[in-house]
């Protein structure tokens, strides 16, 4: 078994990867791969993450099976056995025991191996950093019968043990049009195979264990972050679409309020310019969430909305706005530009090399490798007793969205510390503040209909119908979010 650490780097087609791999590839001459990756017909190695592939080279043949890989970001490490074969079909027999789940019917499984798509692509490689890395510029496809994916990928495997050599090597790499990648041909393939569906977009919770230190679990959790904030730029890649790029925001958050959590332990210098650079994205983000709030507005039409005298007047003007904001080919040059994507390796190498650490003196040191479940306590404690000063009965609705920020830091906590106290009941208690949020969301999109309106030059009739329709919208939501406080307030404490 070895344990394969690589990054992935897609390559769109107007690079011109003569120049920028010349240096590094040299006279690397192309190898022809070809591979057959298996699985049984309801995708059983898939649903255990695991990717099995004969490929063929030079007319030899090899066997591999890779297990599951962290968290899904660029950055994978996942072990994988490689065993010669000399059939058409894996034999997996020949594979470790142990790496197959408990009760798994091997003969069955072998039954039912049938193959699900194959890559063909040319790879020029080359050990570079003094042999720390291995580089390999790959050209090819993924087909399932007639439909293919194209291949065009830079991949950065790990061959010694000093992890700051990869980073280097891929930050010069980083230029127009080079983007940090997460999906692996076999995910592409399997995609492709299943007709390519929606991808997953949902929030990781952190895999954490009392046992851990509070510097463990600060790096689970930014590990979690970078997860989802490549599976849903992978996603954006893949179908661009503006719900991705909402999964984005919301993974760049995570991401910045988990820095904010820990922020006692690690010294603010230390993660300032990434946190920066965080803010730079974040606002970037905020134009395609402004797009969705206008199709919400111009989607409003269908329903009260057109009540309004003055409803074309201000789906006219949502249009325009919507026209001046950044469109999806926008945001598709944006992800693969390189200051996004130096960004999100910045945030690889502050999660994974934590050079941060050696900031600190014995004291902070010691605090990073206490348990963390005093630590765990503690946030939680601190961001709900918070909740409970700041959100009192009586509030208006511009006051209920001033609070934003606090039940987003309580939801972080509840998310981080989860698996501590049993993630389904820590978890369970959180739909009413996810409705809280929405209300708040809701509250946005009626400003941002009332600055519409403001560009109008409204009769007293027209001004006064728009207000009172404002006015029932904003209290109707502050009655929603009124009960959703209530019942989150009165959720019992989990945590000691």
């Amino acid at each position: 078994m070895a344990i394969e650490t690589e990054l992935k780097l897609r390559v769109a087609d107007q690079v011109d990867t003569d120049a920028l791999l010349a240096p590094l590839l040299e006279d690397a001459a192309p190898k022809h791969l070809k591979n057959t990756y298996f699985d049984t017909p309801d995708g059983q190695l898939a649903g255990w993450r695991m990717g099995l592939r004969i490929r063929e080279v030079n007319g030899e043949r090899e066997q591999t099976l890779k297990l599951a890989d962290n968290a899904g970001s660029a950055l994978s490490a996942r072990p994988e056995y490689n065993l010669p074969v000399s059939g058409d079909k894996p034999d997996l027999a020949a594979f470790p025991a142990e790496v197959w789940p408990e009760g798994t019917d091997l003969g069955a499984l072998q039954q039912a191996l049938a193959p699900v798509f194959a890559t063909d692509f040319a790879r020029r490689k080359t050990l570079v950093a003094n042999g720390q890395v291995e580089l390999c510029w790959d050209q090819g496809e993924i087909c399932v019968g007639e439909r293919c994916l194209p291949i065009r990928e830079l991949e950065l495997e790990m061959q010694g043990e000093d992890l700051k050599a990869l980073f280097s090597i891929a930050e010069p790499l980083l230029v127009e049009g080079v983007q940090c990648f997460g999906l692996s041909k076999a995910a592409r393939g399997n995609w492709l195979a299943k007709g390519q569906g929606a991808f997953d977009l949902s929030e990781p919770v952190p895999a954490i264990s009392r046992a851990q230190s509070n510097d463990q679990v600060l790096q689970q959790a930014l590990g979690a972050a970078l997860g989802q904030w490549q599976q849903a730029e992978d996603a954006f890649l893949m179908q661009p679409g503006w719900q991705p790029l909402l999964a984005l925001a919301d993974a760049l958050q995570y991401f910045r309020q988990v820095l904010s959590l820990f922020g006692g332990l690690v010294p603010r210098k230390a993660s300032s310019e990434l946190r920066q650079e965080c803010q730079w994205l974040a606002d970037q983000l905020a134009q395609a969430q402004a797009q969705v709030r206008l199709a919400k507005v111009l989607a409003g039409k269908s329903s009260a909305f057109k009540k309004l005298n003055i409803s074309d007047e201000l789906v006219e003007l949502a249009q325009q706005r919507q026209q001046a904001l950044p469109s999806l080919s926008s945001f598709t040059a944006l992800l693969a530009g390189p200051r996004a994507n130096k960004l999100k390796l910045a945030a690889l190498k502050f999660a994974t090399l934590k050079s941060w650490r050696e900031r600190l003196d014995a004291g902070a040191l010691a605090e990073l490798d206490k348990p963390i479940k005093w630590f765990a306590d503690t946030q939680l404690a601190k961001a709900f007793a918070e909740l409970k000063r700041h959100l009192p009965k009586g509030m208006s609705l511009n006051d209920y969205v001033d609070q934003e920020t606090r039940v987003i830091r309580y939801l972080t906590c509840c998310r981080t510390f989860a698996a501590l106290y049993g993630e389904e009941r820590a978890l369970d208690g959180l739909e009413q503040w996810q409705d809280f949020l929405y209300g708040i969301e809701e509250a946005k999109r009626l400003d941002g209909v009332a600055q519409l309106a403001a560009r109008l030059d409204l009769s007293e009739e027209d001004a006064e119908q728009l207000e009172g329709w404002l006015n029932r919208k904003r209290q109707s939501l502050v009655s929603a979010m009124d009960q959703s406080r209530q019942l989150g307030l009165n959720q019992p404490v989990y945590w000691p």
